[in-house]
């Protein structure tokens, strides 16, 4: 299931007796494998050799786990290692970026660095700066090498939370060709959310099997008739289906916390009928009669059912590579890989969302809204239009217009979706060998473009709802757009004030199709890197410790690299605060940017202590990287052309110790840094919403005042002076409006005047490997990381307390209010709390990771000829995950806890055990339990299910066949006990969906079948 490659004898087991599922045969060679020389090199050093280990803990998975797992995702076999957090999978839905990311130990996967062969991946796409692992050929991966912690001074930068490198077969000869089914079967049988959505009148989904996948690859390879080069073709085919939240028993409702027995219940959106009017609040029944807005499933709307809860997606890659030895010393060559992959997120129909729209009072829709007896309130009552009439023909108005906010549910329309189309292409060249017979070098170019493309259909048209209200009566008698204020032709009155005897919507469908629109986003990222290398073993000029027979090792080398960004909307997708597509919130703006780097970097390996009293082997590493950044693109406040450079210096040094054969000592310390990319540094302004918390009066804004449900008057929680501070004057004090939803404007930006994060990690553990327990080995390894300077917005709720309480300028200067002194009620100017990017906060992560092997034929315990038995062991006990938001604020602790600042889920404890019978009839049989611990939110709340999301063990299985030497058949379950995922109304958007986290727990039963014919 997994491999692992010999180092110099014990050394090697030492090494990689810390990786996932490590041979138990290279443990019974170790004496024969003392005398062997294989030179190999190890993630985490760039350096091959044959006689040290590195300090660095890395943990390895085969290309058979892949196969077990029957995923065809490659973050979906990441996802499951303890130490890594769920980020953007197929899962995601609102939120998605359209990309698939991994997030090694939570600290965020713009933190992880990917790598293929051990080389840069670009950005994933124009919007995220995480690499897409999309573009990773899943069934041309030999293995992959997992290293955790800082690793900057052999990679560079992003390095800070580990190193996931795609090592790909090489030298491949043959034909093989790969295909799989699978599809998901969900129970539907969890009574406790069948009583929540029965309660409120919910239909419960039946058993159903969905989400159908089919992965189809050919890999085809041979070798030059000389013997001197080998070329392999890959192509690979991927068509996954959706699946709809509306068909799991867990997702058949949006939730929330409530007072009934349940604790919970489905409360669905109350931007259905809404309408903002003088007598408050109102909803439009079924009938057509206006009554006051009271929440309930009667007038809320119920949008999870058309959310996905698995993306489509089709992708299509193709990966050609090949090498030539043009001398006994040199050798070319080249990788050639694209890939294209379409998945859509589709979403609940779109609304007006209360959007700041105008209407005439002479509109006739107006009329209605009194119902079918005509004696209830008309709009043209609740909007005081006749007042605003007597006005206009008094000489003492312009016009008959009024302010209309209303909040309509486009369910005559079609749901929401937005497509994401990601193409890449990436060709990497170049020439390595050897020289005085000793040293190895490499120079290398590559060069990397992804486009990408995203479409949003089926939003609405702001401009064109605006139209569609202004309605007057046409010459024969009908009712028609106002020729004077709608300058589109085909303008169809959007008649949402009434309804049919029947009870049926009143919109058409030419009034539909008129104010349905679509936004476009297109984006393009290039990356080129060249660099070269040079390195060996200075010890036959002597360069040895006198107590050492090996010598020591150094590398040198130097790399460019530049990182390119464009990112160019339509029209009405910059429109922001949804004054352009009504959904669209804060809207999509232009960034064009680059950032160039130089770097010199050294490796050493240096043998200090060999086959002494007590000593086995005592050896130093070290590393060392130097880099220079230039940034050039636009400021994000003033749009100037700006530039800025910056250098940085990282390092590790660590240290191996094997007093014996049987076991070993390791340590390291890195400094690693992040530096700002260019969505950082030059993402423009734009506007989104953040939810302020209530003061002790009730009110979320200090300085707004109002009247408790006594009618008693709430005086601002801050005093004069201090609102002061926050722009409200003298003549607003005491009369600024609070928000009843506690939603508040903020201001987003990139900082061009972004450093880098630094970080530094520590890491000590030792590796036992009992020579009176052949096929036995066990790793324990502690972690600490700590970042500072990390890039992170500043919380709008910090920035607005501390303005408050101190004055200090830096928060002061984010505050701009409207001209009404509120902090929402308008962002057409940019009104509400800046919140940009800034080296402010500091992220921290402690725990111990355990690896455990164990490997022996069953024959040894007197069961014949009966196969063999492997155990592969791997968990992390997190001991801490906290964060500081800025500096003088208190530090958030995360271990255990899941949102409230924590985001996905960090319980204390997690594993990933398999178990593997090999049998004697070509059959192989591999369960893997993984265990996922327990954890609380981090808010207060009475609500018991959000309280805790209880641990889950879930069960894998997978059979293996080996039918002939050409034909291998597998049959697996992931989650073959179907359990359910826990559920919590505090989920969130993306990597939240469908009230879970999808991306850590599983939502079903996952079934495959696949077959693979090589020759």
């Amino acid at each position: 299931m997994f491999k692992r490659s010999a180092l110099f004898g014990t050394s090697a087991i030492a090494l990689l007796g810390a990786t996932a599922g490590a041979h138990a045969q290279a443990v019974d060679d170790r004496q024969d494998s003392m005398m062997e020389v294989e030179e190999i090199v190890v993630t985490g050093s760039r350096l091959a050799t044959t006689n040290v280990s590195s300090p660095v803990p890395v943990v390895q998975i085969g290309a058979g786990q892949i196969d077990s797992r029957g995923v065809v995702r490659v973050e979906e076999v990441l996802n499951v290692l303890p130490s890594s957090f769920g980020d953007q999978t197929s899962t995601a839905g609102n939120g998605a970026t359209g990309t698939s990311s991994v997030n090694l130990r939570g600290l965020g996967a713009v933190r992880t660095l990917p790598l293929i062969d051990g080389k840069r991946m670009p950005f994933g796409s124009d919007a995220t700066a995480a690499p897409n692992l999309d573009m990773v050929p899943t069934q041309l991966i030999e293995r992959v090498d997992v290293v955790t912690g800082g690793a900057s001074a052999i990679y560079g930068s992003d390095a800070v939370a580990g190193v996931v490198n795609f090592v790909l077969k090489d030298d491949f000869e043959g034909i093989e060709v790969d295909g799989q089914v699978g599809f998901h079967h969900a129970g539907n049988n969890n009574s406790f959310m069948e009583a929540v959505t029965g309660a409120d009148g919910y239909p419960q989904p039946d058993s159903t099997m969905d989400g159908r996948d089919v992965f189809v690859t050919m890999t085809m390879g041979a070798n030059s008739a000389d013997g001197r080069g080998n070329i392999t073709a890959h192509v690979a085919y991927q068509n996954q289906n959706a699946i709809l939240q509306g068909d799991r028993d867990i997702s058949a409702c949006g939730i929330a916390g409530s007072s009934s027995d349940l604790g919970i219940s489905c409360v669905g959106s109350s931007n259905y009928r809404r309408f903002n009017t003088d007598e408050g609040a109102m909803f439009l029944e079924e009938d057509g009669t206006l009554v006051p807005l009271v929440g309930g499933p009667e007038q809320t709307y119920n949008y999870a059912p058309l959310n996905h809860f698995q993306r489509p997606n089709e992708r299509f890659n193709i990966y050609t590579r090949g090498h030539y030895d043009l001398s006994d010393n040199v050798t070319a060559f080249m990788d050639l890989s694209f890939m294209n992959n379409n998945t859509k997120a589709q979403l609940a129909p779109s609304a007006s969302f209360n959007r700041a729209f105008q209407i005439n009072c002479d509109n006739p829709l107006l009329q209605n809204g009194a119902g079918p007896d005509g004696a209830g309130t008309s709009f043209y009552d609740a909007l005081g239009c006749a007042a605003i009439i007597d006005a206009y023909e008094n000489g003492e108005r312009d016009d008959m217009d009024r302010q209309f906010f209303n909040s309509h549910r486009n369910v005559e329309g079609q749901p929401r979706e937005t497509e994401y189309d990601n193409t890449s292409w990436r060709v990497v060249t170049g020439l390595r060998g050897s020289v005085l017979d000793n040293f190895d070098w490499e120079v290398f170019g590559q060069f990397s473009r992804v486009k990408s493309q995203d479409i949003m259909r089926n939003d609405l048209n702001f401009n064109r709802v605006q139209q569609a209200l202004f309605a007057v009566e046409g010459e024969n008698g009908q009712i028609v757009c106002d020729p004077e204020r709608n300058p589109d032709k085909g303008c169809v009155p959007w008649n949402i004030f009434g309804r049919t005897a029947d009870g049926d919507s009143m919109v058409t469908q030419a009034a539909t199709d008129f104010i349905q629109g679509v936004g476009m986003s297109i984006g393009e990222t290039n990356q080129r890197v060249v660099g070269g290398t040079i390195g060996g073993d200075f010890g036959r000029y002597g360069l040895a410790s006198p107590f050492a027979e090996d010598g020591v090792s150094m590398l040198v080398g130097l790399e460019y690299r530049k990182d390119e960004l464009s990112r160019t909307p339509d029209d009405i997708s910059q429109v922001v605060g949804g004054m352009g597509l009504t959904g669209g919130g804060g809207g999509t703006l232009p960034v064009e940017g680059n950032v160039e780097v130089v770097e010199m970097f050294m490796e050493a390996q240096i043998p200090l202590v060999q086959d002494a009293f007590l000593i086995r082997e005592l050896s130093l590493n070290g590393a060392y990287r130097r880099s220079q950044y230039e940034t050039n693109g636009d400021d994000p406040i003033s749009g100037d052309p700006t530039s800025n450079s910056f250098g940085t210096n990282t390092f590790f040094v660590g240290g191996n110790y094997a007093p014996v054969d049987d076991i070993r000592f390791r340590v390291q310390f890195q400094r690693a840094i992040r530096a700002p990319n260019v969505i950082n540094l030059f993402t423009t302004q734009n506007t989104n919403l953040v939810d302020l918390a209530a003061g002790a009066n009730t009110l979320f804004d200090p300085c707004a005042s109002g009247v408790d449900d006594d009618g008693n008057p709430i005086a601002p929680a801050a005093t004069r002076e201090q609102c002061a501070r926050t722009g409200v004057t003298d003549e607003l004090y005491g009369n600024i409006e609070d928000n009843p939803a506690g939603q508040y404007n903020v201001v987003t930006s990139g900082n061009a005047q972004l450093k880098p994060e630094v970080s530094d990690t520590f890491t000590v553990g030792t590796v036992w490997t009992p020579s009176y327990l052949p096929g036995f080995s066990l790793a324990i390894d502690y972690f600490n990381i700590t970042i500072d300077d990390a890039i992170s917005e500043i919380p709008a709720q910090t920035t607005l307390d501390s303005c408050i309480a101190t004055g200090d300028e830096r928060f002061c200067g984010l505050i701009q209010r409207d001209s009404l002194g509120t902090l929402w009620l308008d962002n057409s100017n940019f009104e509400g709390i800046r919140t940009p990017l800034d080296n402010i906060a500091q992220l921290k992560t402690t725990g111990v990771d355990f690896s455990m092997k164990y490997g022996f034929d069953l024959e040894s315990i007197g069961l014949g000829n009966s196969g063999s038995l492997n155990f592969d062991y791997n968990a992390t006990w997190l001991r801490s995950n906290s964060f500081t938001p800025i500096e003088g604020t208190p530090e958030v602790e995360c271990q255990g806890f899941y949102r409230g600042g924590c985001g996905v889920p960090n319980p204390e404890y997690r594993h990933l055990f398999l178990a593997t019978w090999n049998t004697p009839w070509a059959v192989d049989v591999t369960a893997t339990w993984r265990y996922f611990g327990d954890t609380e939110l981090n808010a207060g709340t009475a609500n018991p299910i959000d309280a805790v999301l209880e641990s889950r063990n879930y069960l894998d299985m997978v059979v293996r066949w080996q039918a002939t030497e050409y034909a291998e058949f597998r049959l697996g379950a992931n989650n073959l006990l179907g359990k359910d995922a826990p559920i919590s109304t505090s989920a969130g958007n993306a990597p939240g969906n469908g009230n879970t986290f999808p991306a850590s727990y599983d939502i079903d039963r996952y079934i495959f079948f696949g077959i693979n014919l090589s020759y």
